[in-house]
């Protein structure tokens, strides 16, 4: 089988890993922004997380119908009118005078985006050659780290100078610009492969039973509930003694996302030596590692384990996101499951740990996250050995 060309797969990823920034940079820009905008709109903080949670919703929502048009007019048409619409309505959230118009925006934000969430992946996999797949894939959720990372950063670095507006108003521009160089470099490397002479490589797809699929959509919902819970309830953590920590202080954690970046980039190399099992059972092995390292009452203990539960969720993200369109009969389609499990997942992991700090503070928190990260390795041990 002949070696792909080194040029065509570094592209498509460098695409791919755009898209991903360009993507959740829209979903989450106004997340460390949610106290301005209560007030400014005189809204309680319930009332202020609907801007957070009408997204996801709206996502919920979008990621069948959006798999659907994939699958009917072309994944790159899909995702260049998702980015465009998404950033116009993102646009409307910080112009929105009204909080109906806010709360809005965000919802169809959501449902417009989903078509990036469950096309992007696939698209920009396609455009690389068969044994660059999964590392390309990789690449795109390494983007979605970074993208969520420097969304939340961005956002609040110029909101603390010009306000909540500018905040949302900047990271748009770096969703046009991002989303712009992405679909870009795909579209350059799509074009590229078409026009290549064909090689002598076979692909060899084998049928997976559709166990394999819902092994990782259960993946993607417990690693998923157990990661956004904790974090949710480390915000909490932090601002009771013996830490005590103030707001600007406490956004600082969402820094520790950047070891997920450096471990998904990491994981198409993982995936393409050991496979998903070994990759996904490696990242939750780091996020219970992480865990253990989270119940010491020191700062140092909370940002280590932070950074270690962000690289193992991240690895364990990408193994199984990337590993989806190659064990799915329709791609798009899998990866709408995917995605929705995903995000359900989020939600579920607030709930569930938020009310076990509500009980118990910390030690529930922990131990709740601990069984889900167990379940994630019991799922992941009853996935198909890799085969050479």
């Amino acid at each position: 089988m002949n070696e792909p060309a080194p040029g065509r797969w570094r592209l498509a990823a460098a695409g791919a890993q755009l898209l991903g920034v360009a993507v959740m940079a829209a979903i989450y820009a106004p997340q460390p922004l949610l106290a301005a905008i209560a007030r400014e709109f005189g809204r309680t903080a319930f009332e202020a997380n609907l801007v957070v949670s009408m997204t996801t919703l709206g996502i919920a929502a979008g990621v069948f119908p959006a798999a659907w048009l994939a699958e009917r007019i072309g994944r790159g048409r899909v995702i260049i009118v998702s980015l465009v619409a998404g950033a116009a309505l993102t646009a409307v959230t910080s112009t929105a005078a009204v909080w109906p118009v806010l709360v809005a925006s965000r919802l169809l934000a959501g449902l417009v985006l989903s078509g990036v969430l469950v096309s992007a992946l696939v698209w920009s996999s396609e455009a690389a050659p068969t044994l660059r797949r999964k590392r390309v894939a990789a690449m795109y959720v390494a983007g979605t780290t970074a993208g969520g990372m420097a969304g939340r950063i961005v956002a609040g670095i110029i909101a603390e100078w010009w306000g909540w507006r500018a905040g949302v108003a900047a990271v748009d521009l770096i969703v046009l610009l991002a989303g712009a160089g992405g679909v870009l470099a795909v579209a350059v490397t799509l074009r590229r492969k078409a026009l290549a002479p064909p090689t002598t490589s076979i692909e060899m797809r084998r049928v997976h039973p559709w166990t394999v699929r819902a092994r990782l959509f259960a993946i993607a919902f417990a690693g998923m509930a157990a990661f956004m819970g904790v974090f949710n309830a480390v915000a909490f953590r932090v601002h009771e003694p013996p830490f005590s920590l103030g707001l600007g202080v406490t956004s600082l954690l969402f820094l520790t996302y950047a070891a997920g970046t450096v471990t998904s980039m990491r994981a198409g190399i993982l995936l393409d030596r050991f496979g998903a099992r070994a990759t996904i059972l490696l990242g939750a092995a780091l996020m219970a590692a992480g865990l253990a390292t989270l119940m010491l009452d020191h700062l140092v203990a909370v940002i280590g384990g932070l950074l270690v539960l962000a690289a193992g969720f991240f690895l364990l993200h990408a193994g199984a996101s990337a590993t989806v369109p190659s064990v799915s009969p329709r791609p798009s389609v899998g990866q709408a499951w995917y995605t929705l499990f995903y995000y359900a997942g989020s939600s579920a992991g607030a709930l569930l740990l938020g009310y076990a700090w509500d009980v118990a503070r910390w030690p529930a928190v922990t131990g709740g996250a601990v069984v889900l990260v167990l379940a994630v390795a019991a799922l992941a041990a009853g996935l198909p050995r890799r085969r050479r």
